[in-house]
């Protein structure tokens, strides 16, 4: 593979997937920029999702996402690579709903740490209970979230485990 020989819709597909493999962000990211290049010049429904293809997967991996949905969403679905184009989106989504429970409960830690203490005069214990309660609801979102995206899914969507 040569990175420097990589012009070609094929071509810039595998060398993006090899470097998204190996965790060569720093090189992934000359190339999707030359990817963006070669776009503008292509005229095939195949090589516009080829090069969608390897875009979107550099965008999602570097979190990205709205750069790599509006690619997914533009894909020619036509094309063999309709699949990734559909599961990307999807990914995406799921991604987003992810990150907002990791918050929900990055919030909800923080209350419990420092309670309101007038909730608490009015009906003692209510402030915690209604923290546990949501923190309760969010873990049953993330485990589903986790059920749909697997750890190398969220690998792949630049979220951190």
């Amino acid at each position: 593979m040569s990175l420097h020989n990589a012009w070609t819709p094929d071509e810039i597909l595998f060398s993006m997937d090899v470097l998204l493999t190996l965790d060569m962000l720093d090189k992934a990211k000359p190339l999707a920029r030359r990817c963006k290049k070669v776009l503008s010049l292509t005229q095939t429904p195949i090589e516009l999702a080829i090069l969608y293809e390897a875009l979107a997967r550099f965008y999602a991996r570097t979190h990205q996402w709205g750069k790599a949905l509006a690619l997914w969403e533009q894909a020619p679905l036509e094309e063999p690579f309709r699949r990734n184009a559909l599961s990307g989106i999807v990914q995406i989504h799921l991604a987003r709903a992810f990150e907002s429970v990791q918050r929900g409960l990055e919030i909800l830690a923080e209350l419990e740490r420092n309670p309101d203490m007038t909730t608490a005069l009015a009906l003692p214990g209510n402030d915690l209970r209604m923290t546990r309660e949501a923190e309760k609801e969010l873990l049953g979102f993330k485990r589903g979230i986790n059920k749909l995206l697997t750890s190398e899914d969220r690998k792949q969507l630049g979220l951190c485990d």
